[in-house]
């Protein structure tokens, strides 16, 4: 009975496609995808003025379209570009979806492959060497300016325990949400864990802390479950510790077993480590393309080593110049690794890139097609909601914490300007004094593109004459 609700419900949502309407679909987000600059909130407000109500192409209507938009920004991934998938799903079916989102993601793909081409090529050249000497701490500022927007937004969500006013705005502050963030941003500088581990332990307390009444009612149907997920985080952390104790004979015979030799084998090809770390990556990205930073930063950088930090941030400075999500920094990810296997050959470079965007953005093309009226139910469930809202702020915790890890290598410099014998490393006050202006215009209002072109220009100046 729930699998005919379901399938009615899917059917209702989803459209029909022509070749007239999959054109239509198809100029419309290459259009978006060209001159969408200025992030999610604008392609959103793009789609909600050109697609819905009776001055529009009416797409779809007003209370459809704010519900796509609910359960985007519900589920993980890029909020926007899903509401063009959802867009093109509603008015054409999966195929609408599909051309959605190929047309809207494009030309940022495309820029994307090309800046990381420039970037690899003339990486060591002294004058792309001082541009990006001073786009790295403007990216480092942007991201902290993007999270203090995201925490204001994030403590609106809990509970009022204080009220105050920053530059006119005000800001109401749960105290259990100040204490998950800060908690998080440690956790993740200190420990660089799984980021899905720190969400899955928030929307925990937060449950448990909002809705005590019904953990106490339900306490003995949830002990059980409660046991067993401590035991397996428990052993998850502990891995390493517990495969040692398991002695060489039960080691060995793992080792010898026809399926794990093959996870093992499977695992060393990098066009399958690139591809399944990436569906990884777009299936918990939860909160905004920005949270790729930590899975990112723990991963690709500490873990497998395809890029530096510093790369990485020059990274996400490329995704930021392009009009799509920042999660297309991917694309740069895979580029690079790419470049690395094969040698220096492009052309595998430029596919590495598209297997990574592939992986990335493939959940959000299941979630939409396969799962959207699922996940419209589940949206509705009062723990779901109360969780997401504890989650919120470990999300940004989590981004602060990968980015204190990027900024060491941002601001520790070998060149001197304030020795620090301690560190073993030097602080280039320049740099931390680019990072706070970047933050100060960034929360102002001035665009990130700007901010990341006047950076440029600045490096190449302090670059030269230092």
């Amino acid at each position: 009975m729930a699998d005919a609700t379901a399938d009615a419900a899917q059917t209702e949502y989803r459209g029909r496609a022509t070749p007239a309407k999959l054109l239509e679909v198809a100029r419309y987000y290459l259009f978006i995808g060209i001159v969408g600059f200025g992030g999610p909130m604008v392609h959103i407000a793009m789609m909600e003025d050109d697609l819905v109500g009776e001055d529009s192409k009416e797409w779809t209507d007003q209370s459809v379209f704010m519900e796509g938009l609910a359960i985007c920004n519900m589920l993980p991934g890029p909020a926007s570009t899903q509401l063009g998938i959802f867009m093109g799903w509603i008015y054409a079916g999966t195929k609408g979806a599909l051309v959605a989102g190929f047309f809207f993601m494009l030309p940022t793909f495309v820029l994307v492959v090309f800046f990381s081409w420039l970037y690899f090529a003339y990486q060591q050249v002294p004058a792309v060497e001082a541009v990006f000497y001073g786009i790295n701490p403007v990216v480092i500022g942007l991201i902290v300016g993007a999270c203090y927007s995201m925490t204001r937004s994030a403590f609106e969500e809990g509970r009022t325990d204080t009220e105050f006013e920053v530059r006119g705005e005000s800001w109401t502050v749960d105290y259990l949400l100040v204490v998950l963030l800060v908690a998080t941003t440690v956790v993740q500088a200190a420990l660089g864990p799984n980021p899905v581990l720190l969400f899955i332990a928030s929307g925990l307390v937060g449950v448990a802390v909002y809705r005590s009444d019904w953990v106490r009612a339900n306490a003995r149907r949830l002990a059980p479950w409660a046991i067993l997920g401590a035991v397996a985080g428990l052993l998850f952390v502990l891995r390493d510790r517990v495969l040692e104790a398991l002695g060489p004979a039960v080691r060995g015979a793992l080792e010898t077993s026809p399926i794990w030799g093959a996870l093992i084998a499977l695992w060393a090809n990098p066009w399958i480590q690139l591809f399944a770390f990436m569906i990884y990556t777009g299936s918990f990205i939860y909160g905004g393309g920005l949270v790729l930073i930590p899975f990112i930063e723990t991963y690709v950088v500490s873990e497998f080593g395809w890029m530096t930090g510093r790369e990485f941030v020059d990274g996400i400075a490329i995704g930021q110049l392009s009009p799509g999500p920042v999660v297309m920094t991917t694309a740069f990810v895979g580029y690079k690794l790419m470049l690395d296997v094969s040698g220096g050959v492009v052309a595998v470079a430029v596919i590495g890139a598209l297997v990574a965007t592939i992986g990335a953005f493939g959940p959000s093309f299941a979630f939409i097609i396969g799962f959207f009226p699922y996940f419209a139910r589940v949206r509705e469930n009062e723990l779901v909601q109360t969780a997401l809202v504890a989650v919120n702020a470990a999300v940004i915790g989590a981004i602060l914490g990968a980015t204190v890890i990027l900024a060491e290598e941002s601001f520790f410099v070998e060149q001197p300007t304030v020795p620090i014998p301690a560190a073993g490393a030097v602080l280039d006050l320049f740099a931390v004094l680019l990072a706070l202006v970047t933050y100060w215009l960034f929360v102002r209002g001035v665009h990130a593109a700007y901010l990341i072109a006047a950076g440029g220009a600045i490096g190449v100046g302090a670059f030269f004459l230092a």
